[in-house]
């Protein structure tokens, strides 16, 4: 699905001129299907995408195809092997068997027989055209006619032409540099181009960035400052669909730490400001702006369907970027249909602010799954974290401010319908601390190596008027509950003496529940606000059955990098 370019290389292309072979878009399943020969011809193939296929990494899938046509009037029925498609040049090498004793159509009816035909290269030039280069029993060649005639989803529409004058021509066919010069206008990143995110790309105040389904962004080919920055006042307009994900990765896409990220800032209100500073502002970690102010409603755009992979730069041990970072951003902001994929430090951290969000995942990070601070007064439903054997830390990482534990506005998230999934070497599924308050229903934590909850410091006992969970699961951590001597009230107490709370196996498969699991029933979500669902299980999911996540997602399906 995704095309890999290495710092060395792509410096190479930039700094000579050099033009590669790269094609621009993203071959995702939606360019499964028919795919006419034209011309009146009765022949074709049958094209099957297969992201995750063994042959694939996180965003490069595999090919199957069936190639019908003919030898001298009578059908010949070609099959070939099931490589990965090259994610520079969209283009897959292929081995064509030769099937017969069977019936023309899908393999293995009639217990047909099978010799090798001979070889061919499948490229995709977009939605509307692929060319096939064969050399084979039958002779060689090449048709360049093929037409999908059934993939109704597939976006990739136009064919790259040139690099609009707010990019840089990178010198590799489809791929253009965005990163310098902030975005003051109206700006379109369309699906036919790889976008190149090379030093800060800014969308400043009254800038705004619309990216258009099925578009890749990759930062990391210059260096370690590749960041996507929204400043207060921008926007930026991600709308993917689930067959068209957006994404924006790292050049390798194979682990954390590759670039930065995405960083949002907006006016909503902030704590931590000496009495008397209004409105309260702070500044950004990785340079990456001024955030916070006075309108909770503020609107920094649209998230939808967006997948931040390969992100988190370390700067120094104080400084490392998350995959995205909600600064002071307002809930007049949508997001929704969001994942997070090995990021080296928190996954998604809201500082302050009013931003809302349903339906995130969160999978392999380094640090924290989902983290707050500086009074975040957000609402989440449906959310899966799932971390891996080799890193991680806390499943939430909840705080007021650490610097001044009962800073106002105080943090009092309200999050429903959320599954955390640790592992022996991640730290605790619910840390709540440094005075924050939470209202948590209908969730789990599992799986982690040291405790599933655990409350913190003073200012957060303290503050237990604004802390409760209802109709929520912990068990098979290390321990349920972290109670420690000297605590104002016992954690374990406090939980288990809340409506609808259990400590015991939520007995999930993977992430979903099974039919036989305490999820299922738990009773209904109690929030009132219409953000929410008021659904009756604990977890981001009901059953495999009806899980969101499929088909745009990526890692859920594995424990490790």
């Amino acid at each position: 699905m995704f095309k890999q370019f290495t710092r060395n290389a792509m410096a190479i292309a930039v700094g000579a001129g050099m033009l590669g072979s790269a094609n621009a878009f993203v071959v995702n399943d939606t360019f499964s299907g028919n795919w006419g020969e034209g011309g009146g011809a009765s022949r074709g193939l049958i094209i099957d995408i297969l992201e995750n296929s063994p042959a694939a990494g996180d965003f490069a899938p595999g090919v199957l195809v069936q190639w019908f046509t003919y030898r001298d009037g009578e059908p010949v029925w070609l099959l070939s092997d099931v490589p990965a498609i090259d994610p520079n040049s969209n283009s897959a090498e292929l081995t064509f068997f030769e099937f017969s004793g069977g019936t023309f159509g899908p393999p293995g009816i009639g217990s047909p027989s099978n010799v090798v035909w001979g070889s061919a290269t499948l490229t995709f030039n977009s939605c509307g055209n692929a060319v096939l280069d064969y050399d084979g029993i039958d002779g060689a060649g090449t048709i360049d006619t093929f037409s999908n005639i059934t993939g109704q989803q597939c976006v990739v529409d136009e064919v790259f032409s040139s690099c609009p004058d707010f990019a840089v021509d990178s010198g590799i066919p489809g791929a253009c540099i965005i990163g310098g010069t902030p975005i003051t206008t109206d700006i379109t990143l369309t699906n036919e181009t790889t976008w190149l995110i090379q030093g800060q790309f800014v969308v400043a105040d009254g800038g705004s960035v619309t990216i258009e389904p099925n578009t890749e962004l990759v930062g990391g080919t210059l260096g370690d400052t590749d960041t996507f920055v929204v400043q207060q006042g921008g926007k930026v307009f991600a709308e993917g669909t689930a067959a068209n994900p957006i994404v924006m990765r790292g050049p390798l896409a194979q682990g954390r730490g590759e670039w930065g990220g995405l960083v949002i800032n907006g006016f909503a209100p902030i704590n931590g400001c000496a009495e008397g500073v209004d409105p309260c502002t702070a500044q950004g970690e990785g340079n990456s702006g001024t955030y916070g102010g006075n309108d909770p409603h503020d609107n920094s755009g649209v998230l939808r369907y967006v997948v931040v992979a390969n992100a988190g730069i370390l700067f120094n041990e104080e400084n490392e970027l998350n995959g995205i970072a909600f600064q002071g951003v307002g809930d007049g902001t949508t997001v929704e249909y969001v994942q997070v994929h090995l990021n080296s430090d928190d996954g998604v951290e809201f500082f302050g602010g009013t931003v809302n969000a349903k339906y995130l995942v969160l999978t392999g990070i380094g640090d924290d799954s989902l983290d707050w601070t500086q009074g975040w007064q957000g609402r989440v439903q449906y959310l899966v974290a799932k971390q891996y054997t080799d890193d991680g830390d806390q499943g939430i990482e909840g705080d007021n401010n650490g610097d001044a534990n009962d800073s106002l506005p105080r943090a009092l998230p309200v999050l429903a319908n959320m599954t955390f999934v640790g592992n022996d070497n991640t730290d605790i599924g619910w840390l709540i601390r440094e005075g924050t308050g939470v209202n948590i229903a209908n969730s789990i934590a599992t799986g982690f190596g040291d405790a599933c909850l655990d409350i913190d410091q003073q200012s957060t006992f303290d503050n237990e008027e604004n802390l409760a969970m209802v109709n929520s699961i912990v068990g098979n951590c290390g321990s349920s509950f972290d109670d420690e001597p000297g605590d104002p009230f016992v954690v374990s107490d406090w939980f288990l003496g809340q409506a609808g709370n259990l400590d015991t196996d939520p007995l999930l498969d993977n992430y979903a529940p099974t039919s036989a699991s305490p999820a299922l029933n738990i009773g209904d979500v109690p929030f009132t606000d219409a953000f929410f669902d008021n659904v009756d299980f604990a977890g981001a999911i009901r059953s495999a059955d009806t899980d969101w996540t499929q088909g745009w997602t990526v890692g859920l399906d594995r424990d490790a990098p």
